[in-house]
């Protein structure tokens, strides 16, 4: 015999609540897939898979298979390129990764006027504005403006690698690991 259901217990749920509930998800995931194709660092994750297994990722991924064939190319194209780096590249470009991810929207479009600039400088000047922030970056944030003003720097670089000197030394992290971090804000 069935126990009756008293008041104090609650009711089954209908049986394709479940059901239901289930296909809602599904449908809210795929909503989102459509939006986002994949996760924030999908590519970071990728990879750092040895290539054999980031082919084997990509094959099964189903949200890759839907990328357009020009996307899913560059995709491959950017593991090939990241593959063919050494240790000590990859590691520079996550560096630089970190760096660009801890930046504000303002900072990141300030980098993306920047960073073109000090490519397009010729080799040998691109060494010098480098060299010169190595320096900057490794001097407390209360002292980088006095190097960046001093008759050494000033006198040394052009004023569009000055500028490019400024705009890169504003983007490093200053006191407790903030961006673009001002002289004033030492304590």
């Amino acid at each position: 015999m069935a126990a009756a259901q008293g008041p104090d217990r609650p009711k089954a749920p209908p049986p394709n609540a479940n059901l239901e509930r289930k296909q809602e998800q599904k449908q809210a995931r795929q909503r989102e897939l459509a939006q986002h194709p994949h996760a924030p660092g999908f590519f970071q994750r990728l990879r750092e898979l040895p290539p054999d297994e980031q082919e084997r990722v990509m094959a099964n991924d189903e949200r890759f298979q839907r990328l357009p064939p020009a996307r899913q190319a560059m995709i491959r194209r950017n593991l090939d390129h990241w593959n063919s780096l050494t240790p000590e590249q990859k590691e520079r470009t996550r560096e630089r990764q970190e760096i660009l991810e801890s930046l504000s929207p303002a900072q990141r479009m300030e980098a993306r006027t920047i960073f073109p600039q000090y490519l397009r400088l010729p080799p040998e000047r691109k060494e010098a504005v480098r060299q010169a922030f190595l320096h900057a970056r490794d001097l407390p944030v209360g002292k980088r403006e006095g190097f960046l003003s001093s008759p050494e720097v000033t006198g040394r670089f052009s004023p569009q690698e000055l500028g490019v000197l400024r705009g890169l030394t504003q983007l490093l992290p200053g006191p407790g690991g903030k961006t673009g971090g001002d002289p004033g804000d030492e304590p």
